[in-house]
């Protein structure tokens, strides 16, 4: 148990200062990043993002009723197809 007391000890100092390069590498990173952002937004040539202007929708029901006899007949389709693979089998 004497032997291994040195071990620990040594192995605790080396974590603490791993996960303390750690951190402190993390933080200045975090600095680094936030101040390089306000510095390059001061020279940001382009203007804010204005969106295309969107056209009014037409109510559901219309579109619904204009294409519910084109939409029946490719369901219709659709499903006699599948009964014919299928009824082959």
């Amino acid at each position: 148990m004497e032997q291994l007391q040195p071990l620990i000890v040594e192995s605790v100092q080396l974590l603490l200062l791993g996960m303390g390069t750690v951190f402190i590498i993390l933080t200045m990173l975090i600095f680094l990043i936030s101040f390089s952002s306000k510095f390059l937004a001061r020279y940001e040539d382009e203007p804010p993002h204005v969106s295309a202007p969107v056209k009014p929708r037409t109510p559901a029901n219309q579109v619904a009723a204009a294409n519910d006899s084109q939409l029946v007949a490719v369901i219709s389709s659709a499903i006699s197809a599948y009964k014919k693979r299928h009824s082959e089998k």
